[in-house]
């Protein structure tokens, strides 16, 4: 029970971030020649009590220190997570979060912790693992990656298309 509720709560603040309004955050931005992608990304958490969030994104950096911003299918900004190794920040309008971890962040958002380094990995075409996950890189020439995480439960789809 308590882990749904978790995933209530996690799937309450990603509403929030939707709800949010068009503000756009203040923040420090990683260095200019950081590498950098824009797509659209899905997650859905297929358990018990089943969530799904998707977003258009812009991703720069890397697993260490980086930045990510959320956008609706409009455009509007629906937060920004920017993060170093001694801080992980997440931003809504003029709300701001601090986080012990990315894995900690994203699962209190999405109900499961994503493998940041190896999605870095996998980004670049390169194969990655991570306990639990799978991967298919088959379409990354084109821009379009598919993770599956089969364990622990419960299962999680990840789902990537870039922008040319």
């Amino acid at each position: 029970m308590q882990s749904l509720r978790m995933r209530v709560s996690g799937f309450a603040l990603l509403v929030g971030l939707m709800l949010s309004g068009c503000a756009t955050p203040s923040r420090t931005s990683v260095q200019t020649n950081a590498p950098q992608w824009q797509g659209r990304l899905s997650v859905q958490v297929l358990g018990d009590a089943p969530s799904a969030m998707s977003a258009g994104f812009l991703l720069r950096g890397n697993a260490q220190n980086g930045e990510l911003d959320l956008y609706s299918p409009l455009g509007i900004t629906l937060g920004a997570l920017q993060w170093t190794p001694q801080r992980v920040q997440f931003t809504d309008g003029s709300k701001q979060q601090d986080f012990s971890s990315l894995a900690e962040l994203t699962e209190k958002t999405t109900g499961a912790a994503l493998p940041i380094e190896a999605i870095f990995a996998w980004l670049q075409g390169r194969q990655a693992t991570a306990p639990g996950w799978w991967a298919d890189l088959t379409a990354a020439s084109q821009g379009s990656l598919v993770a599956r995480r089969t364990a622990p439960a419960p299962e999680v789809l990840l789902k990537i298309k870039l922008e040319p």
